[in-house]
């Protein structure tokens, strides 16, 4: 049984450092994402003040 209990550990172990793992991907997405959508408004924003 103990064994059992061990490799339970184990296995909890590893979700929890995958679910951190997924977490930190999600945020680092979302970060490249709002980097790219300022860069699309500074372009933006340079094109209209060209243009006037």
């Amino acid at each position: 049984m103990d064994v059992f209990g061990a490799i339970l550990n184990i296995i909890f172990f590893l979700l929890v450092i995958y679910l951190i793992s997924r977490v930190f991907h999600y945020f680092n997405d979302t970060k490249n994402r709002l980097n790219e959508i300022d860069k699309k408004l500074e372009e933006i924003n340079e094109k209209i003040s060209n243009r006037d």
